[in-house]
């Protein structure tokens, strides 16, 4: 037995590939065949781009997310204190951008990393990106995604929120029983214990 149709992710993927290259390579193939494969390699290509894609997005997901969140924080204390034309305010709501819209596929560049930065490739990369977006941003290409509001629950809305409280249980809504609760006998020492009804 082989293990070679098994397989997951890009190492299967790139496996077809392979295996349909060297098919074509065939010169004795029949134009249908070879029609057929060509389209199937076309296929693999894109599948394997778009599972690389996904890939690079999930390993960085974590990351953007807690950068995200740290960073809403710091907008909301900014805008407790400062208006919207500060340039705290201004700087964070670019961060909050670059992250929302950091393009899909490239390897994320931290805005919030443990130790900063030594290397001017990372550095100017990060600065063309930022500067990229604010721009596309201000430009109205993009919306302003620092507009939005953070939450976990997506912000719900009043009726749902009223649909979701407690039930008010107050005395005259409470279900009344039809056998009265039988006095306590005066001979009971501890009125910790429950009298039983059946007698």
């Amino acid at each position: 037995m082989s293990n070679k149709g098994q397989g997951h992710g890009l190492g299967k993927i790139k496996r077809e590939i392979r295996n349909t290259k060297r098919l074509l390579r065939v010169e004795s193939l029949p134009p249908t065949v070879k029609q057929e494969n060509e389209r199937k390699l076309e296929m693999l290509n894109n599948k394997l781009n778009e599972t690389k894609l996904k890939n690079i997005s999930q390993k960085y997901k974590m990351v953007r997310f807690f950068e995200k969140r740290k960073l809403y924080r710091r907008l909301k204390k900014l805008t407790s204190v400062h208006d919207d034309t500060h340039s705290e305010v201004i700087k964070v709501r670019n961060m909050i951008n670059y992250i929302v819209y950091y393009p899909i596929g490239e390897k994320y560049i931290s805005l919030l990393p443990k130790t900063e930065y030594s290397d001017e490739n990372v550095i100017t990369k990060q600065n063309e990106i930022m500067t990229a977006i604010s721009d596309r941003v201000r430009t109205g290409e993009l919306d302003d995604a620092s507009r939005n509001e953070w939450s976990k629950d997506k912000n719900q809305s009043l009726s749902q929120a009223k649909s979701l409280q407690v039930p008010d249980l107050s005395v005259k809504k409470r279900r009344v029983h039809s056998k009265p609760l039988p006095a306590p006998s005066e001979d009971a020492s501890d009125d910790f214990f429950i009298i039983d009804r059946g007698t």
